[in-house]
């Protein structure tokens, strides 16, 4: 026999055990978890040449911020 259990639990439960669950990771590991949706959502939706064009634009800003540092 299967005994199946089910939690209820409040939106706002939830969302404080989201908030919690997130406090806890380190920078590193919430980076690397929105890094991992960007190309999730890139590859879901076709957008790899606007996110090609936005890589290069991006490359040329940051050149230009170092010209001026410099």
């Amino acid at each position: 026999m299967i005994v199946k259990k089910i939690k209820i639990i409040s939106k706002l439960q939830e969302e404080k055990e989201t908030i919690n669950f997130w406090e806890k990771k380190s920078f590193k590991d919430k980076l690397e978890t929105v890094q991992f949706l960007r190309e999730q959502y890139i590859n879901l939706f076709n957008k790899n040449k606007e996110y090609n064009a936005s890589r290069e634009g991006l490359r040329r800003f940051y050149k230009v911020l170092q010209r001026q540092s410099s």
